[in-house]
Formats: structure tokens, sequence, C-alpha cells
């Protein structure tokens, strides 16, 4: 069984670290819903769309693997999700690219913007 280091910061999963400034996507990082879970395989996220517009989110995460050497670039990740008001997707931030050895998620971000 593959053993897992959890380095993520639930608390930019949960809250929305908004990389825009703009008054709208404050708007909707305050009203798109992001609860996280740690499992086995990953950091499940449940992306809810509470707002009155359709939007897209995009998850960013690094991951590192047991035996990288601190010349090895850590991985970059990415899940894209779009979601109409109301509606909800499970997504999942894993460190599956790290095979057997243990891995550790790092460098979380997450961004919803309103789509037109």
């Amino acid at each position: 069984m593959r053993r897992i280091l959890f380095a993520v910061s639930c608390a930019s999963f949960a809250y929305g670290a908004s990389l825009s400034t703009s008054h709208a996507a404050l708007s909707v990082a305050e009203c798109v819903q992001v609860d996280s879970e740690v499992g086995a395989r990953g950091m499940s996220l449940r992306v809810h769309n509470q707002c009155d517009v359709d939007v897209r989110c995009e998850l960013r995460w690094s991951v590192r693997c047991e035996g990288d050497t601190t010349d090895t670039a850590a991985r970059p990740m990415s899940l894209v999700v779009r979601l109409a008001p109301g509606h909800a997707r499970d997504l999942l931030a894993s460190g599956e690219a790290c095979g057997e050895r243990i891995w550790e998620i790092a460098d979380d971000v997450w961004e919803c913007k309103e789509t037109r």
C-alpha cells in the first residue's frame, strides 16, 4: 500500500484563494464553495457553484515524490471544471504521478471566474 504525506493547505481549498482582484472574481470566490477531505488517493474536493452565473474553476497544485532531490522540480498538476448555477462536482487532487512512492501535495491554489 502506498503511504501519503499531505502538506495540502486546506485553507486555500476550503475558502478559495482567488488570484484575481477584480470585483467579479471576488464575488465568485464568495459564492463558490469548495469542501476538502483527505483520502487514501489524495485530497477529494467537492466544488459547488452557489452563484447565479456559470463559473469556470481551476485547481492547481504541485506534487513531490519520495526520493526527489532538491534539484527535482515539483510536478505541476491542474484540473478545470465548469459549473452551471446550483451544480456541484467532485474532483481529486492526487499524487498518482509518484506511483507507489510517498508523495506530498503542496502549493495548492484554486481560482473561479464567471464565464460569459
